[in-house]
């Protein structure tokens, strides 16, 4: 299915624009501006939103759900290096380097929709409001950070603190409980830099503690409180 206008959502409305590029953009011209070049695209679970080895279109921005970006062995073997959520930018760092195709696949976890900036028009709305290329400076920080600190975890933390930690980040609030919709133990293992193996001896162990249960394919977080605590522990 195309990118369309028609099926992006509207900025100002959205609930997760504080977490997004297009809060930092901060004058109404250039935020005027960014709301009208986008196009979206609604993604069903699994569905690839950029291929790995292809050349770079644009700049996705995820507007609901989750994507995942992972890389692929010759043999088919994945391996899940980042997943992204309402407001984060996609693909941005390979446009940018301007050096050759993705290095990985990024496809959506949840039911999601993803809006797209073309390259050229991304370009000129660089070009054309300066302190969008500031705002983008921000972006890239926030993401050197992030593999900073995800580097610092797998060296210092122990392997339950980083399945912890991981469990918060993919935790979506739910009535009566907090809730991980749907995320593969695969997926887990990877984004904790943990064996398959590990991840689910550990979910089990959280299970007997009562800190989750499990339904169906979803995991019930029952103790956000000791969870958050497991995470913070060094080892």
């Amino acid at each position: 299915m195309p990118y369309s206008k028609r099926d992006a959502p509207n900025c100002d409305w959205c609930p997760y624009k504080k977490n997004c590029f297009y809060d930092l953009l901060g004058t109404k011209e250039s935020k005027k501006a960014w709301r009208e070049i986008r196009l979206a695209n609604p993604f069903k679970r699994g569905e690839v939103i950029f291929h790995e080895g292809s050349m770079p279109q644009g700049v996705y921005v995820v507007c609901t759900g989750k994507a995942k970006i992972y890389k692929s062995s010759r043999t088919g073997q994945q391996l899940t290096t980042r997943v992204e959520s309402p407001g984060d930018l996609l693909g941005h760092v390979t446009l940018l380097a301007d050096e050759g195709p993705y290095t990985g696949t990024g496809e959506a976890l949840d039911p999601s929709i993803v809006s797209m900036i073309d390259k050229n028009t991304f370009y000129n709305f660089l070009s054309k409001y300066p302190h969008a290329a500031h705002a983008l400076m921000k972006e890239l920080a926030k993401d050197v950070r992030r593999g900073e600190n995800k580097a610092r975890d797998i060296a210092f933390k122990s392997a339950r603190g980083r399945l912890a930690d991981t469990l918060l980040r993919m935790m979506a609030a739910r009535k009566p409980h907090p809730i991980v919709a749907g995320i593969k133990r695969r997926d887990l293992a990877e984004m904790a830099g943990l064996t398959i193996e590990t991840t689910v001896r550990l979910l089990k162990d959280f299970e007997e503690r009562g800190i989750l249960r499990k339904k169906d394919k979803d995991l019930l977080i029952l103790s956000e409180e000791r969870l958050r605590a497991l995470a913070a522990a060094a080892a």
